[in-house]
């Protein structure tokens, strides 16, 4: 088992390396291969491809070390870090989200949209909001968080990932704000008269 770690790290600090000269796009499983001194069968009884390949190093550095233990306390810092990952192997993100974005968009997404159903359901106790409420809710901030940080990347990591964290918080406060306006009739003039 921990062999098997170690040889899917090492394929994976080559795909970064060959990501330093080449875009993804270009980069070939036997490139991949080449560059860690495995056979292109060793890839293959690991990775089913290189796609499977970028999903995990994206899983293993991003996701699982961000997502585990997140809670509505602790959500900001865990942005946070994972920009900072972000940050310090800029070029291998920036050129994978360039060259595999929409597959990588996706892949976030998808990730995310699970993380705010939970957060929804969570503060959804009295069940109030439909299923296909929730489902909508929940793409939305997904699509908008993901969209940003892509964004972000394409931009060049420009803006400070604190700066983005405390932006990020400023908009979800105002959300519950809103949210909160809405469920009371605040915002519907009518209500009030």
């Amino acid at each position: 088992m921990a062999e098997s770690i170690l040889t899917k790290q090492a394929i994976a600090r080559s795909l970064k390396e060959l990501s330093l000269v080449k875009g993804f796009d270009k980069i070939s499983i036997g490139e991949i291969s080449q560059n860690c001194n495995i056979n292109r069968q060793t890839f293959y009884y690991h990775f089913q491809d290189k796609y499977a390949l970028l999903k995990w190093i994206y899983m293993n550095e991003l996701l699982i070390p961000n997502m585990s233990e997140l809670n509505f306390d602790n959500w900001s810092e865990k942005l946070l870090n994972a920009m900072q990952i972000m940050v310090l192997d800029k070029a291998f993100y920036t050129n994978t989200i360039r060259h595999a974005g929409e597959y990588i968009t996706q892949y976030l997404m998808e990730n995310t949209k699970f993380l705010f159903v939970k957060a929804i359901d969570a503060l959804d106790q009295r069940s109030t909001i439909s299923e296909d409420e929730r489902d909508f809710f929940a793409k939305f901030f997904s699509y908008g968080l993901c969209g940003m940080v892509v964004e972000w990347v394409h931009g060049g990591m420009v803006i400070d990932p604190y700066v983005m964290t405390e932006y990020m918080e400023k908009l979800l406060s105002s959300c519950e704000t809103a949210a909160y306006k809405y469920k009371t009739g605040a915002l519907n003039p009518s209500a009030q008269n």
